[in-house]
């Protein structure tokens, strides 16, 4: 593997002192030490791709739409964050359509178990991911690390006649 200068952050850390009067600011300053050194260290040792599970299958509806539909499991994306599948994704595909790549991208959100006042910032982050997919293009634009977004490909997808399926020849990559 070619090392990338890019894939490097300066991570700077909060220096508590006794008797300090801690700000919330500072506190997410701690937070995102500790999550920018996990994801340097994810980017720098392990790669990007598929850990375990998330399997694509492809399920018809009677109506004729179709949905893709991701298994649980793990991996890493572009930037070394942790895209988390619990319970299994699905995404219908669009009918206009005969050649889609389907990408697995990390979204941050707020927790929905908690009701907060308008002004006030959610008690709890959630880190989850997310199913997108786009028209499927060049090799090269399928590279995480090319994209904002940072996603990873799971499946490229065909419709050469009336059915969806899977580009068998297309092999997602996996982080080691």
């Amino acid at each position: 593997m070619k090392f990338d200068a890019h894939k490097l952050v300066t991570l700077k850390r909060p220096n508590y002192a006794t008797g300090q009067a801690l700000t919330a600011d500072d506190l997410r300053a701690e937070q995102e030490y500790q999550l920018e050194s996990r994801w340097q260290h994810n980017r720098m040792l392990h790669g990007y791709g598929i850990v375990v599970g998330l399997e694509v299958g492809l399920q018809e509806n009677d109506d004729g739409a179709a949905q893709a539909i991701v298994s649980p499991g793990y991996a890493l994306d572009g930037w070394g964050r942790e895209l988390v599948v619990a319970e299994p994704l699905s995404v219908y595909l669009p009918r206009d359509r005969h050649d889609l790549t389907v990408y697995l991208k990390f979204v941050e959100h707020d927790d929905d178990a908690k009701t907060i006042a308008p002004d006030q910032n959610a008690a709890r982050i959630v880190a989850s991911a997310q199913l997108t997919f786009e028209p499927s293009s060049s090799e090269r634009a399928l590279a995480p690390t090319q994209r904002a977004d940072y996603a990873i490909p799971l499946a490229r997808l065909r419709r050469p006649h009336q059915n969806w399926q899977r580009d068998r020849n297309f092999r997602p990559a996996r982080a080691r």
